[in-house]
């Protein structure tokens, strides 16, 4: 897939995102979004690694190294495609998440807790005394902006040749050895 047809691909793909956000609740919200977010750093590492048919299995399903969104923050990060901002927010936005995932009572962006840690994101345009969801949802848009912009900025390098040593190489280093001692 060319530039031009990736960036087409992500326009629609942002615009539905962000219509569907809107609807969610707020419970559906942050577990979308993060859902989302963790399918765009899942495609920046697939760009950022060595290209091998095996990658999914060995690397992104079951537990795998990379199958869940804290390895794939790290190593992104660790690769240089991260700045720490993105990581810090990243890992917010996971951590809102999670509390949204694990709790049983009825918690919203308003819920101090959550609210609190809205206001922390870094890659929110509004000011603090904006609404939980506002933060939430403009940091989720403005990493999905950088993730996209180091996806495209990303090449994957060639996996290593093979380099066994031959028969005949082995020979010769047993030949030496053998004089050695």
């Amino acid at each position: 897939m060319n530039v031009q047809e990736y960036l087409e691909r992500e326009y629609r793909e942002i615009r539905e995102f962000r219509s569907l956000l809107t609807s969610e609740s707020d419970r559906g919200c942050a577990l979308f979004a993060c859902a989302y977010l963790d399918k765009k750093l899942s495609d920046l590492l697939h760009r950022a690694l060595a290209v091998d048919k095996n990658i999914d299995q060995e690397l992104f399903q079951g537990n795998a190294p990379l199958a869940t969104f804290s390895s794939r923050i790290k190593l992104a990060y660790y690769l240089g495609k991260l700045s720490k901002a993105e990581k810090h927010d990243l890992n917010l936005i996971k951590r809102i998440r999670n509390k949204f995932a694990h709790s049983a009572q009825p918690i919203t962006f308003e819920t101090p807790e959550i609210n609190n840690r809205c206001k922390e994101l870094s890659f929110s345009y509004h000011k603090r005394s904006g609404s939980g969801r506002q933060h939430f949802t403009a940091s989720c848009l403005g990493l999905h902006a950088h993730l996209v912009t180091a996806t495209l900025s990303c090449e994957a390098p060639e996996t290593k040749p093979d380099n066994a040593p031959t028969e005949e190489k082995k020979d010769v280093h047993r030949r030496l050895l053998a004089k050695i001692q």
